[in-house]
């Protein structure tokens, strides 16, 4: 069932140049994450032009509480994809087909219950977030319709990591670009009721995103058993569907730490939004509009980095631990390059690419250029920590990325962002970004070179 994507994996992974293989290996993850984004800022253009773009920063809001939701659940799918690169590393067949049968099963379960979740508390954060009134009821709607969808969400997300973890790119690419390209066509029809159809408004926008992901997990799973894949657990290895506790446990002592640290990124952000929001719905519109940007910067830097991450799996599985820092060397060094690259092209681009989502002319325009021309030069210094921590978390060692990044997000960033605007306004809030950034990624350097992660056992 995985032999075929073994021996994919061991003619590239753990062997032969890396830089290359890097670069072969990233790139369906960088296409997919490039078109996941256009769809994003494609619906976000569409809300922006029929509802008004005071609708935006309702979107923008609600998907940042979303992430916080998601957060320990992809904790889980992150410690079950390292599982099974080392396992395929080590050509224990057997362990890879356990993790991926634990895994879906607690994708499921958790997909509901945070649905649940979602739907009982999404008005009091709301109110928590200071959301202007004009717009609270759109965000309370799209948020309640986007939560249904994060059952089938977080099955195809598990199943897309644990795809890439075991060597085959080609698949998750495959069914997420046709995930992307019907959510594309749906938004605009359902927005705005053409040939028809029902208008539904904002809730168009969060519908349809659902439906295309549905339909895209049931063609992968046929695709899937027609292949025979990796997850293509048939009649001999069905009951690794139900929970198995030990392995559980191992994933969970793996993942908490790793929804820790996202709680603690996106829990932050969750905090600067609200003091985003108290600035006024000028301000709010344009951080709005220039987030919808950060993502096209930082899309190298994910995709690189989850490499760095498979990569170095696997050949700490296959005990090439001769490798490993020219991995991180190599993987660095190509995602600062093209993050930053990626800033340039945003930055050059002016007003023209804010103008999809805010007028010409408008205040809000001028506040979104303000961020932009602060927080742009900030990413590349995060994909030095996104980079070097892929590669420490291949490893199983969790709990330093979330230490990092809870000190500078909790300590540095917030901070800054508050006390220092009685010095320089709401400009505080944008220089927080590169003071933080840079101090994670000098601490996460300082803790790779001299820390002892290597020092953990094979999981």
């Amino acid at each position: 069932m995985i032999n075929e994507v073994v021996k994919k994996s061991d003619n590239g992974l753990t062997q032969g140049p890396i830089a290359v293989t890097l670069l072969r290996f990233s790139w369906p993850l960088l296409v997919t994450l490039t078109l996941h984004n256009i769809t994003g800022s494609w619906n976000a253009a569409w809300v922006s032009l029929v509802l008004g773009p005071s609708e935006l920063v309702a979107v923008v809001n609600a998907n940042v509480l979303l992430g916080i939701f998601m957060a320990f659940v992809s904790g889980f799918g992150i410690a079950a994809g390292i599982f099974v690169g080392q396992a395929i590393g080590a050509a224990d067949i057997e362990t890879a087909r356990k993790v991926v049968g634990s895994a879906i099963s607690f994708a499921i379960a958790a997909g509901m219950l945070t649905t649940i979740v979602c739907f009982l508390f999404v008005e009091s954060v709301i109110d928590f977030l200071q959301m202007p009134e004009e717009i609270r009821e759109n965000a309370i709607i799209y948020f309640q319709i986007f939560s249904l969808s994060l059952p089938t969400l977080f099955v195809f997300i598990f199943s897309t990591m644990l795809l890439r973890s075991a060597g085959d790119a080609r698949t998750p690419f495959i069914f997420s670009i046709i995930w992307i390209v019907l959510g594309f066509a749906l938004t605009p029809l359902l927005l705005t009721g053409v040939f028809g159809l029902p208008r539904f408004g904002i809730a168009g926008a969060a519908m349809s995103g659902w439906i295309a992901n549905t339909v895209a997990l049931v063609a992968m799973y046929i695709y899937i058993y027609r292949k025979n894949l990796p997850l293509a657990l048939r009649r001999e290895s069905l009951h690794y569907l139900r929970p198995n506790k030990s392995l559980l446990w191992q994933l969970a002592k793996r993942a908490i730490p790793s929804g820790a640290e996202t709680w603690a990124i996106h829990g932050a952000y969750f905090v600067l939004l609200s003091i985003v929001n108290a600035q006024g719905v000028i301000i709010a519109s344009g951080f709005a509009a220039a987030a919808q940007l950060w993502g096209y910067v930082m899309l190298p830097t994910f995709a690189i980095a989850g490499s760095m991450s498979t990569m170095a799996a696997q050949n700490i599985g296959a005990n090439q631990w001769g490798r490993i820092d020219r991995i991180a060397l190599h993987g660095c060094m190509l995602a600062v390059l093209s993050t930053t690259s990626m800033a340039v092209v945003v930055y050059s681009s002016g007003k023209l690419l804010l103008t999809l989502f805010l007028q010409e002319g408008s205040e809000a325009l001028q506040a979104a250029l303000d961020v932009n021309a602060v927080v742009l030069w900030a990413w590349p210094m995060i994909a030095i920590s996104y980079g070097l921590f892929g590669i420490i978390r291949a490893n199983g060692v969790m709990l330093p990325s979330v230490i990092i990044f809870a000190l500078t997000m909790w300590g540095v960033r917030l901070p800054f962002a508050y006390f220092m605007q009685t010095k320089l306004g709401a400009a505080a809030i944008w220089w927080s970004f590169p003071v933080a950034t840079l101090s994670a990624a000098l601490l996460t350097f300082t803790y790779y070179r001299w820390g002892k992660w290597r020092q953990q056992t094979l999981l």
